[in-house]
């Protein structure tokens, strides 16, 4: 599906803000799963969810359960962990139970081993033998398209597992383990962050009407509502 396109000038703050709005709005009854994402502006996301925390009901925050869409097999005290900030940045507002972590390397033998455990912990959450619904994702795009560690003509785009290994990851750390088009899409907003300049012609891909998920894996996200946001001008 194409996304529709958001232009602002702050995707840290405008993802906050959205993040902030789907949980007031949410109904408090319900637990409430939202994915995280890595690199630069998603670390930031991350270092900021404090602000979300104090602004929406303290029930909701209560249930209110992270993920990751993927993260790097490597040790858990590693510096490119995706999750390496959560704790410190939520603070007071940190509930243990309701981060959802992927094993590092230094817990378990190997990237399928911790795959295999991050599948389970879903399931323990969804129904049916499915992974819970997200109420909101949060998706990084790399300049050549990629979402998670779904990388330009990997087999990891064939997918349907839950979650799975990637063990030879174009891009540095090798190792590392992703959730799928199937768990991803199951989602009632995604937000694919696509600023900066080096993004312009993911950002193009991602809004055309021709293209492949094969050369744009951001191209295959579809969600209940989706949106490109981005820092640049752009005429679709």
């Amino acid at each position: 599906m194409i996304p529709d396109l958001l232009t602002c000038d702050n995707l840290v703050n405008q993802t906050l803000a959205m993040l902030t709005e789907t949980l007031v709005l949410t109904n408090p009854q319900q637990c409430h799963h939202v994915v995280l994402t890595g690199g630069n502006v998603g670390m930031s996301i991350t270092r900021e969810l404090s602000q979300v925390a104090e602004s929406v009901p303290e029930r909701v925050w209560a249930d209110t359960h992270f993920w990751w869409g993927d993260e790097r097999f490597v040790a858990s005290d590693h510096p490119d962990r995706n999750d390496r900030d959560i704790k410190s940045a939520l603070a007071d507002y940190f509930i243990e139970s309701n981060v959802h972590r992927v094993t590092p390397s230094d817990q378990i033998a190997d990237a399928q081993g911790s795959a295999d455990r991050y599948l389970h912990e879903l399931l323990n959450f969804g129904e049916n033998g499915s992974p819970p619904q997200f109420c909101f994702v949060i998706l990084g795009v790399g300049p050549d398209g990629h979402i998670a560690s779904l990388f330009p003509g990997r087999p990891e785009l064939n997918s349907h597992a839950i979650a799975l290994p990637v063990l030879d990851c174009p891009k540095p750390p090798p190792v590392r383990v992703t959730l799928s088009y199937p768990t991803l899409n199951n989602s009632d907003c995604t937000l694919l962050l696509v600023g900066g300049e080096n993004k312009r012609d993911a950002l193009t891909s991602i809004m055309s009407t021709r293209g492949s998920i094969d050369s744009t894996p951001a191209r295959g996200i579809e969600a209940v509502k989706a949106y490109a946001l981005t820092d640049q001008l752009f005429t679709v």
